[in-house]
């Protein structure tokens, strides 16, 4: 059915016609692009799909902390003792606020269905009673379904992103020097993830949104009080969440944010001015199929002092 090729984030997954099943990949250098992220997984309708092993860099800026290193597994909210449970013993032991957390996936598969402006109201409201330091509420939503808007922001911010993969792909001197220092000074932009998702972008013909009918920008005011980023995150977290109780996907884009930095013209179209800046946008829509399947994830590092 193609569901997982077509959601996977990155460039890895590829679909064989001739066989009619997926393989992996990679491109220019790296011998895959798989980001652990089993989104394959969540989406296949028939479980036929396994994915072992973790993301891990072994060495450089970027090296995964020994910490972090470890088995891959689904939920254990309840302990050691779920390891060998199947999710469907374990969800009938578990909140309903539990089974959202753990079955809300990043839908990158969305039907052409306008989602209804009231739908959008219920889901912002969730996010205006998170949490915020000093009931400040800094957060201002830009709710964008016009056609036009969400296609150039793509364009325009896919062109740029594609020469931060081509500087990145490169085999020159010059080129690994120009990542190393712009690590230093972007060290959350250069990470080696994101730029197999680029290459994604580019198959898509630029569409960093997906093709949702709705793009939601989240926007934190600068005079906030604290960590104004933190308190937009909290409620954004909010909203997703409301979304998939109520049916609809949701994907955290983050390229538009780094890309806006340098496409500064870009804030005109989306009605971003002082004090508020862009701190991520979200994709928002009815999902293509039962999109929710829980996955595994890499182990937390947690430190106990009693």
């Amino acid at each position: 059915c193609k569901l997982c090729a077509d959601s996977c984030p990155t460039s890895c997954l590829q679909w064989d016609e001739e066989k009619r099943m997926p393989y992996a990949t990679g491109f220019k250098g790296m011998d895959l692009a798989c980001i652990a992220c089993n989104n394959c997984e969540a989406v296949c309708p028939t479980k036929a799909i396994r994915m072992r092993g973790e993301y891990r860099v072994l060495y450089g800026r970027y090296k995964t902390p020994d910490d972090k290193v470890g088995e891959m597994r689904g939920p254990m909210p309840f302990g050691e003792k779920d390891i060998e449970r199947d999710f469907g013993d374990i969800e009938k032991e578990l909140t309903e606020v539990e089974r959202v957390i753990y079955r809300r996936r990043s839908i990158r598969l969305f039907r052409k269905k306008p989602v209804p402006k009231e739908l959008i109201d219920r889901i912002i409201e969730a996010a205006r009673f998170a949490p915020s330091s000093g009931n400040g509420q800094p957060c201002k939503f830009v709710v964008v379904t016009n056609r036009d808007v969400i296609d150039k922001v793509d364009r325009q911010c896919a062109k740029l992103l594609d020469m931060i993969k081509w500087m990145y792909a490169g085999k020159d001197k010059w080129r690994d020097i120009a990542i190393t220092l712009s690590s230093y000074f972007m060290v959350n932009e250069m990470d080696q993830r994101p730029i197999a998702a680029i290459e994604k972008v580019k198959q898509l013909a630029g569409s960093i949104t997906w093709g949702a009918p709705v793009v939601i920008h989240v926007l934190a005011d600068t005079r906030g009080i604290a960590n104004p980023p933190l308190d937009t995150g909290i409620a954004t977290q909010n909203l997703v969440l409301a979304a998939h109780s109520l049916g609809l996907g949701t994907c955290y884009i983050g390229f538009i944010a780094s890309a806006i930095k340098f496409l500064p013209w870009l804030k005109k179209d989306l009605h971003i001015e002082y004090p508020y800046e862009l701190v991520t946008s979200i994709s928002v829509g009815y999902p293509r199929g039962k999109l929710d399947n829980p996955v595994a994830r890499g182990p937390v590092p947690v430190e106990w002092i009693e």
